[in-house]
């Protein structure tokens, strides 16, 4: 094994002050409070950019502070990255951290303004660590193993606060993923055997989780650009449903179509005890400027494995923050579903459209998600639909807008959210150090819930300085 050395090290300390105008600083549904909001936070972020090893953190500590009646609040966010080859072409360390403010509870306050008060806004915090070992069998055939450890914490599972909109457990997961795939010597005919096995623990007392999976897989290519996909496998969870339940053998079959470099398309079909499931995934670039990648997933899953994967999929951009592996901004404004100790089946689509026009960038995302929990209570759904815009006016100024909408149906069948968020941001780099920014938002929701109602308008005025 070689050491792991670092070639660029950088820290950027920052001071950032904003003042807010808001007309419902309380996120109440009636008697709104019209208030002014400084915010003031101290901040870093700190880079190390080598051959085998990149690392980055960012932290900042930000200080409400309400006109209206002289009161505070202290909040905290950080984000961290690890990616380290420790051992070439063997040995693969990465992790993730995130400390952010959330809301927990889907059916309590929101907005997509954080100038205002909410008890159901709470710290939570997230880590993963995955280590991934890969061996070659000379041109025989390739062996991987995959274990991910993931850390859920929240104020949340405090059962004796009554200020909390819900409860839920911290909780520690463990994910291992193993395979043996065919090697070079295989050309039109490969094979894979894999393994799997999903472990989450909680610390109220509840269910734990568990799902486990083993089978072996073989791909026919009838060429270059057509293959057939095929699996048999066999799989058990720890579910009391017995639509969610799996103890037996299962199955797939499906194709994956490349006709060149513009498109690849991935369709398989089978059945997992006694759910008929699908996958697809598609990746096309219409021109070289307009692209769209999309997906649909169907899995047996907890939430605090879908938020490991969450978390896994971001970094962060020096221009945008943090960002998913489209490069679009994360928005925890409206959550799809509130967090919660129960197992669920997840079916999940989602597919992004990105546009690159010279100085100006457009994306036009939407999802698709069902939740069946293990409760026999119903399945949830959520749907939605972002667009945004970014637009260079020039080397020092640029303008963005963002406009979402997103319809909940609750498991119960019975109550429907309709929630509706804008933004528009003008920012101006003022000097090397200095960027000055005005936006406005509006945050909305519409229920059929007596009470349910809830709206936000805000400006705000931002002023950042690095040193």
């Amino acid at each position: 094994m070689q050491a792991v050395q670092a070639q660029h090290i950088y820290i950027d300390p920052r001071a950032e002050t904003r003042f807010t105008v808001t007309d419902n600083a309380n996120l109440t549904t009636s008697d709104r409070l019209t208030d002014g909001v400084f915010n003031n936070a101290i901040g870093v972020n700190a880079r190390i950019d080598g051959a085998r090893l990149r690392t980055s953190i960012d932290y900042s500590l930000d200080h409400f502070y309400f006109l209206s009646d002289g009161t505070d609040d202290y909040r905290q966010n950080l984000f961290g990255t690890l990616d380290a080859e420790v051992w070439k072409d063997h040995l693969v360390l990465n992790g993730r951290a995130s400390l952010r403010q959330q809301f927990l509870d889907q059916r309590g306050s929101l907005s997509g303004s954080a100038a205002n008060r909410t008890t159901n806004r709470r710290l939570v915090q997230t880590y993963t660590g995955t280590a991934s070992f890969r061996a070659g069998l000379r041109d025989f055939a390739d062996a991987r193993i995959t274990y991910r450890y993931g850390i859920q914490k929240s104020p949340a599972d405090d059962l004796t606060d009554t200020t909390l909109p819900i409860n839920f457990s911290d909780s520690t997961s463990h994910e291992i993923n193993a395979s043996i795939d065919s090697g070079d010597r295989f050309n039109n005919f490969q094979w894979r055997l894999f393994a799997n096995s999903s472990r989450v623990f909680r610390n109220l007392d509840v269910n734990d989780f568990r799902n486990e999976r083993a089978g072996g897989e073989v791909t026919l290519k009838f060429n270059r650009y057509f293959q057939l996909i095929g699996n048999i496998n066999y799989s058990r969870n720890d579910f009391q449903s017995d639509v969610l339940s799996e103890d037996g053998f299962g199955w797939e079959a499906g194709f994956r179509w490349t006709p060149g470099r513009k498109l690849d398309l991935t369709f398989t079909a089978g059945k997992e005890g006694n759910r008929e499931v699908y996958y697809a995934s598609l990746q096309h670039f219409f021109t070289i400027r307009l692209s769209f990648t999309g997906s649909y997933t169907d899995t047996i899953t907890a939430n605090t494995i879908v938020g490991n994967d969450g978390l896994n999929s971001l970094r962060f951009d020096e221009e945008f923050g943090i960002v998913n592996n489209e490069t679009l901004p994360i928005d925890e404004t409206d959550p799809n579903f509130s967090f919660s100790d129960l197992d669920f089946r997840r079916r999940a689509f989602v597919g992004t459209f990105n546009l690159q026009q010279k100085r100006t960038r457009h994306f036009l995302t939407g999802n698709y998600e069902l939740r069946t929990f293990d409760n026999n209570t119903g399945t949830g759904r959520a749907w939605g639909v972002t667009y945004g815009v970014n637009r260079k006016i020039n080397d020092k100024a640029e303008l963005s807008a963002r406009l979402s909408y997103r319809q909940s149906l609750f498991e119960d069948g019975v109550r429907v959210d309709n929630f509706i968020v804008g933004n528009v941001t003008w920012s101006k780099r003022l000097s090397k150090r200095f960027r000055l920014a005005l936006s406005f938002d509006h945050s909305q929701r519409q229920s059929n819930s007596d009470g349910g109602d809830l709206m936000e308008n805000a400006a705000t005025l931002y002023l950042r300085g690095t040193f």
